[in-house]
């Protein structure tokens, strides 16, 4: 280690004396002669040759790896490839190499499959859009099991029992069912909305709402009894069943696309005298907007769960 410190303190003490021959250059009260203009302008060449080195000298490898990393998650292919041959140049068995090296390449192959995704969505429209029937965000995996049309919705069902929901006479329910994991305690689930193509854009038909899918009895339905099954505190994962209408007229543009947020927009409230007393309201999903585009889904944040073609 103590070897680049002498180098850059020779470095310095070289730009110091060349500074110093300069000086010397200058006319003296003696009456001493000028250099030629050829010997100034080797010693300047020289002085900035000294501090582009002694610039060199002060570089390290977890300096240049930050760059590397920074430009990487700013997603800044250009900046993030010239800093990795600025460190690879320079330092090229240093750990840091090695493990940038990993982290661009991995990059580079993520940024080549979003380019051709979206060459794909341009030639193909939204019928090019990946099919995800399980997302996961943050500590969250939702996973899709069904989707179907139909003119009653089933749910809170408990023994014999069970709860529905009827289509008006020119609708149908759209209903989804799934599974939904977490790690938290009481998250808010995500939203779901259906689209149907309306020219260059996705126009919403409503937003999904949500419902347990069963309770254990009864009792527990009707909030006398705990049902630790459909409480995150207790569970790792809980069935839903989630549906909104739609009428037939916006039935005939289809396919219908489910699109999920990754935003947490439904959260659970206790009512008392509810039955069941516990249930999920939603609230404002920002990013599922009345219409979307092909680029809406370009950041991550929504996902195609099923197309209903």
């Amino acid at each position: 280690m103590s070897r680049p410190v002498f180098r850059a303190c020779s470095a310095l003490g070289a730009v110091g004396l060349a500074v110093f021959a300069l000086a010397a250059c200058k006319p003296s009260m003696q009456g001493a002669s000028n250099p030629g203009p050829d010997e100034v302008t080797r010693l300047r060449a020289e002085i900035a040759r000294l501090r582009e080195e002694n610039a060199q000298l002060r570089l390290s490898p977890a300096l240049l790896a930050a760059e590397v990393d920074g430009a990487i998650r700013s997603s800044n292919e250009e900046k993030a490839v010239a800093a990795f041959k600025q460190l690879s140049d320079t330092f090229p068995v240093a750990s840091e190499t090695t493990e940038m090296h990993k982290r661009l390449e991995a990059f580079l192959v993520q940024r080549r499959t979003q380019e051709e995704e979206e060459k794909k969505i341009a030639a193909l429209g939204f019928k090019a859009l990946p099919i995800t029937p399980s997302v996961t965000h943050d500590d969250m995996v939702l996973s899709l099991t069904s989707l179907t049309l139909a003119k009653r919705w089933i749910f809170d069902s408990w023994g014999d029992g069970w709860r529905f929901l009827d289509a008006e006479k020119d609708k149908r329910l759209l209903i989804a069912r799934m599974n939904i994991s977490s790690k938290a305690r009481d998250p808010q689930l995500l939203g779901i909305a259906a689209y149907v193509p309306d020219g260059s854009t996705l126009k919403r038909l409503g937003l999904l709402k949500y419902r347990f899918a069963r309770w254990g009895s009864y009792g527990s339905f009707l909030g006398t009894q705990p049902d630790y099954r459909n409480e995150f505190s207790h569970s790792w994962r809980i069935p839903f069943s989630a549906g909104v209408a739609v009428s037939d007229e916006d039935l005939k543009h289809k396919p219908i696309y489910l699109v999920v947020t990754g935003e947490g927009c439904h959260q659970r409230v206790y009512d008392r005298f509810g039955q069941p007393p516990v249930f999920y309201v939603p609230g404002e999903c920002k990013s599922l907007k009345a219409t979307l585009t092909a680029d809406d889904f370009k950041g991550g944040t929504l996902a195609v769960l099923r197309r209903l073609d």
